[in-house]
């Protein structure tokens, strides 16, 4: 499973699970592949990549996935990750979020369109 993390994750949690050897990448990373632009682009981008969603912006990638579904297309996933476990304005949240998506790419190795929505848990 590949990951793409929304804008408003900091770029430290995609370095930290590069480290240990996950394929992920940060939108603050790739200003020009990912940053300012508007969600329904992000999403065809990150299925473009092959790569499954991690933000916290239910409202606006939900109809998104409805979309896609209601299309009968698969996508590579989107995984919520919400207050108040993953809190942004938090310091402890790239320990806490680098931890939890690390178990969740563990469990879940596999690339394929699984068309799966996840909350991420602590």
């Amino acid at each position: 499973m590949k990951l793409v993390l929304n804008e408003m994750w900091s770029g430290e949690i995609a370095r930290q699970l590069r480290s240990r050897g996950h394929d992920v990448v940060a939108a603050t990373e790739l200003p020009r592949r990912y940053r300012g632009i508007p969600d329904h682009e992000f999403f065809r981008r990150a299925q473009d990549d092959g790569r499954a969603i991690v933000t916290d912006n239910v409202r606006d990638f939900m109809p998104l996935v409805a979309e896609q579904v209601g299309r009968a297309e698969p996508h590579f996933g989107v995984v919520f990750a919400l207050r108040p476990a993953f809190d942004r304005a938090q310091p402890a949240v790239v320990g806490n979020m680098t931890r939890a998506l690390e178990a969740l790419l563990r469990l879940r190795r596999d690339a394929e369109r699984s068309s799966t929505v996840l909350f991420l848990r602590q």
